[in-house]
């Protein structure tokens, strides 16, 4: 059995848009998802979950560094996952910048990565001889 929809999409919009105008309204103020939430009669962390969805999709994607552009035309011996973001309960979300530097920093650790993986093959191939 599926599962049913508990919200309808009205009072998803309706919710989510009265948090986003809160948070402009009161940057300070911790308890805007527990109010709104009590207000429009939602579930706490349905209404978290949906603030997550949207947040996810209007955030732009960070530029990727020069590295990470020239290491994308090198085919990778393996893909290499990035760790999700850990999720910070309770603070500010980071900066644009710290962004910027997270993704240059994750690109270089998938590029040394690959290093690696290069050099212990050659390193194989050498010792194999």
């Amino acid at each position: 059995m599926p599962f049913e929809q508990k919200y309808t999409p009205e009072t998803r919009e309706a919710s989510l848009a009265r948090v986003l105008e809160r948070r402009e309204a009161e940057p300070g103020n911790r308890a805007i998802i527990r109010e709104t939430a009590e207000e429009f009669e939602v579930g706490e962390q349905s209404l978290r979950g949906w603030i997550r969805v949207h947040e996810k999709l209007t955030t732009p994607e960070p530029e990727a560094a020069p590295e990470a552009a020239a290491a994308a035309d090198e085919p990778a011996p393996e893909a290499v996952a990035a760790p999700e973001a850990p999720v910070r309960r309770g603070r500010p979300p980071a900066s644009a910048a710290a962004d910027s530097r997270v993704a240059e920093l994750e690109a270089e650790v998938a590029k040394l990565r690959r290093d690696r993986e290069t050099l212990k093959s050659a390193l194989a191939v050498l010792l194999s001889e």
